[in-house]
């Protein structure tokens, strides 16, 4: 059995080079044509699944002196208002331009409060400004602007976003005064719409135009409202109509260059087959709709997931929950994931020695897992020109390594201990239950002729 003594291993070819364990396996299995379906290629080329780290934990290490090891993640960024140059730039309303909405708690108006009075060229005169300051060189990295005020679409601000409707109304009457309720609110509708889509879009064009090597979209989209899970008949499956909706936002994803969607649980999804459920569909709904701007050019998704419950914000999720966000968004064969926390997780030194416990023995070596699994059924069933996904989408199976097969331990060093060779069953596991997703614009062949001897070598960086 081969053992490789790992630090941090996700950011390696699966292919190593000499002194690498290897194993040569017969592949006895039923060629399968692949379907027709393509995934963006990788934001980093040799990063086929790409973890992102967007956590103020920096004050772990300079106020508490608690190193936390953050090795695995190819790219890190805090979002605290004094960081900048961060590999993940997240925009929250007050850091890019003048962003009109309402403060929810107080009914304050802020630069207008809704789209309609707010100054465009003000807002965009102020953007560049702040672009130039949060992202000041031209590298790789994600760009994701956080609007949480108002929805573009009229239909999607319920309460208590209805303020929204409730002032572009009040706006017409003021405007329009020989206008009935009925035809003011019509007029209201389209104004606050096209509005809100302005704001947005030249946003987007303006940070791509600025910053053309970063990828840009905006948090939360696509959204799927699919938080009913205490129906007793709960699919996790997005109400109809929000599939009509999102389709409706075609705009946006014509424009945006990466999704953003969100996974986060509360407890009331904790150790629940819910979660999964609730995790799936929202991620396949992402992935419908990075097809929007053409089948063989989808967007990447980076999913957004956190470390603990939203409502219980220093309650860690267990394995069985990382399962059912990591485990089924990696499954489902999209770009990446962004771990995302507030300041509660580095409050004080505990909140740091509980978040170095929790990534050392369990989030760590369940990103371990799934990653190293990913690569090998990269390598095997796609030959690392695109990533494995299932083929029934909306099933159980996970690209986890066989315990049976793998160990995965920490040393006393720091280094994590992986332990193991796949076999051929673990193998066969692989082109049963998933198939390939090709990179766009890559020549990747659709049929995966496993009769014959393969070498699958593990990793030894």
């Amino acid at each position: 059995m081969g053992m490789l003594m790992l630090k941090h291993i996700f950011f390696r070819s699966f292919v190593t080079s000499s002194g690498a364990t290897q194993a040569a396996f017969l592949f006895l299995l039923i060629p399968c044509c692949l379907p027709q379906d393509f995934t963006a290629p990788p934001l980093i080329p040799s990063v086929s699944f790409l973890w992102g780290w967007n956590v103020p934990t920096e004050r772990c290490a300079t106020m508490f002196n608690v190193q936390l090891d953050l090795s695995l993640f190819s790219i890190t960024g805090s979002p605290l208002k004094s960081a900048t140059g961060q590999a993940i730039t997240l925009f929250y309303a007050d850091r890019l331009g003048y962003y009109p909405h309402i403060i929810e708690n107080t009914g304050a108006s802020v630069h207008g409060g809704i789209p309609q009075l707010g100054s465009l060229e003000k807002h965009l005169e102020k953007a560049k400004a702040d672009i130039a300051h949060y992202i000041p060189t031209q590298g790789l990295g994600l760009a994701v602007i956080d609007w949480e005020g108002w929805r573009p679409l009229w239909a999607r601000n319920w309460r208590p976003k209805d303020i929204y409707r409730t002032l572009s109304i009040e706006l017409v009457q003021k405007e329009r005064n020989q206008l009935n309720a009925t035809e003011a609110a019509k007029r209201a509708k389209v104004d606050f719409e096209n509005a809100g889509k302005c704001f947005m879009l030249t946003t987007l064009k303006l940070g791509k135009s600025l910053r053309p090597n970063y990828l840009w979209g905006y948090y939360l989209f696509p959204d799927c409202y699919n938080h009913h899970n205490r129906d007793p008949n709960y699919n996790g499956s997005c109400p109809q109509i929000e599939y009509k909706r999102n389709e409706e936002l075609s705009w946006l994803w014509n424009e945006s260059t990466a999704l953003f969607p969100s996974v986060y649980l509360t407890s009331k999804l904790e150790s629940s087959p819910n979660a999964s459920l609730f995790v799936r569909n929202r991620v396949q709904e992402a992935i419908r709709i990075s097809r929007v701007p053409g089948a063989t050019r989808p967007l990447p998704i980076f999913v957004y997931t956190r470390p603990v419950f939203t409502d219980l914000d220093l309650k860690y999720l267990s394995e069985g929950d990382l399962v059912n966000t990591i485990g089924e968004t990696v499954s489902l064969g999209v770009s990446g994931m962004i771990i995302w926390g507030s300041l509660n997780l580095s409050q004080n030194v505990q909140a740091c020695t509980e978040l170095d416990s929790y990534m050392k023995n369990k989030l760590n070596p369940y990103l371990i897992n799934v990653t190293l699994a990913a690569k090998m059924c990269n390598q095997v069933l796609c030959r690392e020109k695109g990533v494995c996904a299932r083929k029934n989408w909306n099933s159980s199976d996970y690209l986890h390594l066989n315990p049976g097969s793998f160990t995965i331990q920490l040393e006393n060093s720091g280094n994590y201990t992986v332990s193991g060779e796949p076999t051929l069953e673990d193998l066969q596991k692989f082109s049963e239950k998933f198939y390939c997703l090709c990179y766009a614009n890559v020549n990747c062949k659709e049929r995966v002729d496993m009769t014959k001897i393969r070498t699958v070598k593990a990793l030894a960086h």
